[in-house]
């Protein structure tokens, strides 16, 4: 980053800073919804895009439940966080299916019996289905902070 972005950076942070707490909040959480909802559909998702969009939709729900304070609207609040919950539950059981070969393999445990039930093709189809419904619930609870 140059000096000329740093510096715009800068500026940004300060207007944000100067701005009213509620316009502030509805900025950075605009900012994180706009990313989770843009990351595709999660069915095409590889396992490492899916892992940042899990990653991102953390930081949404606890900034969301930093910020609900500033906000009057609880029960879409709550309904939001419900919504956020179920996305990030099925992004989780996605990653650990994702992780548990590299897992088993380094504590030694692949050969163990049952251990290829752990990461069976047909759970992560039923996970992504189960995702995709997530994502919808997640995308269709307004926003509370709007």
């Amino acid at each position: 980053m140059d000096f000329n972005e740093r510096l715009a950076e800068r500026q940004k942070g300060a207007a944000l800073l100067a701005s009213p707490a509620k316009s502030f909040v509805s900025t950075v959480l605009d900012k994180l919804w706009k990313r989770v909802t843009r990351g595709g559909n999660l069915v095409y998702l590889d396992d490492e895009a899916r892992h940042q969009l899990r990653i991102t939709a953390k930081k949404l729900r606890y900034s969301a439940e930093f910020f609900s304070p500033l906000c009057m609207e609880t029960k879409r609040h709550k309904r939001f966080i419900t919504a956020m919950e179920g996305l990030q539950d099925q992004l989780g059981s996605l990653n650990d299916l994702a992780t548990a070969p590299d897992m088993l393999s380094k504590l030694a445990l692949s050969g163990v019996p049952g251990a290829g039930d752990l990461v069976s093709a047909a759970d992560k189809g039923t996970l992504l289905n189960a995702t995709a419904e997530a994502e919808d619930a997640f995308v269709d609870a307004k926003r509370f902070w709007r």
